[in-house]
């Protein structure tokens, strides 16, 4: 009874020096043997405390007393004298190489627990049990930590030696080209089929799983496992025959050596772990790359492969669908050849409008109007067949628009019938040709000018004061339009002036008449028919009516305004001259009645006359 009381004592003692000395009895608990952990354990299990703390550290303890490390050596690789033993060794690579990797993810698992479970030892108060559990978890993680860095350490040496092994016997190993490029054909359509058949396998199963069928009908999950394994082993075995291409093609140092590697990391993408493996091999095949053909000429290579892949990346990322037009699959690619086309149609139509305007322009055969008419047309013949082969670039069935055309036909004839119907008329205008090129035009008195160029929608005026309009086809067609210029530069102007009642008109027809050929003007025609003369058009309310009749030839017809100012003035100071009034509106008010106190203001004293009057009378 007094052993146990003693016993019990002691106990409680450690557990006091646990608590004071936490950091020391953790370094001791990691560093400790067997013997540490048996009496401990054996302190633990004599004492009468018995609770779920002190059941997890007995389990721990045991843990610790019954741990075996693995023992870990380097094993013996040797030299690699034949084909299959360098291929062996370099799947040893990869083996090693997912191992190595299984560690590093278990390392790091552990470190991140001892990690946590050093927080939360720092983290108790007082709480002599809990730490201590802590503590041998921790020492237990401790443990397993190094066993698995020794393990890591161990891996990662053999690879290392696996990776010289392989550079140093290459240029021992008889490889056969022709067998080697069958061999790795055969795995690939191995491993063609097999993916295939899980494919199938899968999509079955979800098939029937959507059923509510749960007989596995040959496609079981176990039965897909198995097919996995095997593509796994058929893209390892293509991978390990493109190597031995590549190793080939290295003791050659032929640059077929950067393609064959671009393969073996296209195949590896298909594996488990397959980022893991792809960075190892590239390793690999790097360092045997620069062994070989040295470091330029492996970057070169290298450099000139990865802008190959990239250019083949960006390539098939464009040709890919993006989507589906009328049945016809749309990719990046076909939009931006359909719009280089059309630019290169718009680019093309306006270099050849300034050919034409350019090779033409000294020439006397062919005048401005037709000049315009060749030019315009054929930008838009370019421009349209630009755009008919832009949309069949993209794979756009022509018939297919029509189809849709029709369909629109009737909502264009309302929504767009205008710019139909200007587009129409630039046609009949080009073709027609009314008006031309350098015509000079009036469509209303306050609107006149210049072509200056005619397109298929609009006519553009310039008037004589430089302002270009721009008019819809349609009015040239639809109204009328007065061609100053249609055939000749020949024009009557009719001015219009009145002169008083009175004046004899004989007399007014004379002076005028001999102003017009006495003002020395050499644009005014003088022949049998056309003629210079004086009309007299009515009897106004205040003025007897004339109008000047006087035909202008030249350039200033084509200033009409300035051409009336002329011979106005002239007949201005031909009347004033020889004293002939030249009237202008009277009228006579005649007022019926006014407003008492209108009258008032306005005839004062007619009011102050009128109450005299009165008084009087």
């Amino acid at each position: 009874m007094a052993m146990r009381v003693l016993k019990s004592f002691a106990f409680l003692i450690w557990m006091f020096s646990n608590t004071v000395l936490a950091d020391d009895q953790n370094t001791s608990l990691i560093n400790a043997d067997k013997t540490v952990y048996i009496n401990l354990l054996k302190t633990i299990k004599e004492s009468k405390v018995s609770n779920d703390e002190i059941a997890l550290q007995k389990v721990l303890l045991e843990k610790l007393i019954n741990i075996q490390p693995t023992l870990v050596t380097n094993t013996t690789i040797n030299v690699p004298t034949s084909v299959d033993e360098y291929t062996s060794l370099f799947n040893r690579y990869i083996d090693d190489t997912l191992k190595k990797d299984s560690l590093a993810k278990k390392i790091q698992s552990i470190e991140t627990k001892i990690k946590s479970l050093t927080k939360e030892i720092k983290s108790l108060e007082n709480n002599a049990t809990s730490e201590r559990t802590l503590q041998l978890q921790s020492a237990l993680y401790t443990k397993s930590l190094q066993e698995f860095k020794d393990q890591y350490d161990i891996i990662a040496n053999e690879m290392l030696s696996i990776e010289k092994m392989l550079i140093e016997s290459l240029k021992n190993i008889p490889f056969d080209s022709e067998s080697l490029s069958k061999k790795t054909v055969m795995a690939q359509e191995e491993a063609s089929k097999l993916r295939a058949t899980i494919d199938t396998f899968l999509v079955k199963k979800e098939r029937f799983e959507l059923l509510g069928d749960t007989h596995d009908k040959g496609i079981s999950t176990a039965t897909i496992t198995t097919k996995e394994d095997a593509y796994n082993k058929a893209l390892r075995a293509t991978i390990s025959s493109l190597f031995l291409e590549l190793s080939d093609a290295l003791k050659f140092k032929n640059d077929k050596a950067f393609v064959l590697e671009k393969s073996i990391l296209d195949e590896a993408s298909g594996l488990e772990n397959a980022n893991v493996i792809k960075e190892s091999i590239a390793s690999l095949l790097h360092t045997m790359e620069k062994k070989y053909f040295g470091t330029i000429d492996t970057i070169k290579g290298s450099t000139e492969q990865e802008f190959k892949n990239i250019l083949k990346t960006s390539w098939d990322m464009m040709s890919e669908p993006i989507f589906t037009l009328n049945g016809s699959p749309i990719s990046m690619l076909k939009m931006i050849l359909a719009v280089l086309i059309f630019l290169i149609g718009i680019f093309g139509g306006g270099f050849y409008k300034t050919s034409i305007k350019r090779m033409t322009q000294n020439s006397k055969s062919i005048n401005l109007a037709t000049r315009t008419i060749l030019s315009n047309i054929g930008y838009y013949v370019i421009v349209i067949t630009a755009f008919f082969v832009a949309l069949n670039v993209m794979g756009i069935d022509l018939s297919s628009i029509a189809l849709v055309a029709g369909a629109l036909s009737v909502g264009i004839g309302f929504g767009l019938q205008n710019i139909v119907s200007n587009f129409v008329s630039g046609i009949i205008l080009m073709f027609e040709r009314s008006i031309k090129i350098g015509d000079f035009v009036e469509l209303s008195d306050s609107l006149r000018g210049h072509v200056s160029d005619i397109r298929m929608r609009s006519t553009t005026l310039n008037t004589n004061g430089n302002i270009d309009v721009i008019v819809p086809n349609r009015n040239f067609i639809e109204g009328n339009v007065i061609n100053w210029t249609m055939h000749d530069k020949l024009k009557r102007f009719d001015i219009p002036f009145g002169v008083a009642y009175g004046t004899k008109p004989e007399h007014v027809i004379a002076v005028i008449v001999e102003a017009v050929a006495n003002s020395g003007y050499k644009d005014i025609l003088m022949t049998q028919d056309k003629y210079t003369n004086v009309i007299m058009t009515g009897l106004g309310s205040s003025s007897v009516n004339f109008t000047l009749q006087v035909w202008i030839h030249g350039e200033e017809i084509l200033a009409p305004s300035k051409t009336m100012s002329r011979f106005l003035i002239i007949i201005y100071n031909t009347l004033n001259a020889h004293g002939i009034e030249i009237p202008f509106s009277q009228h006579d008010v005649h007022i019926k009645s006014v407003d008492e106190k209108v009258s008032l203001s306005l005839f004062p004293s007619t009011e102050k006359s009128d109450k005299e009057e009165m008084i009087k009378a």
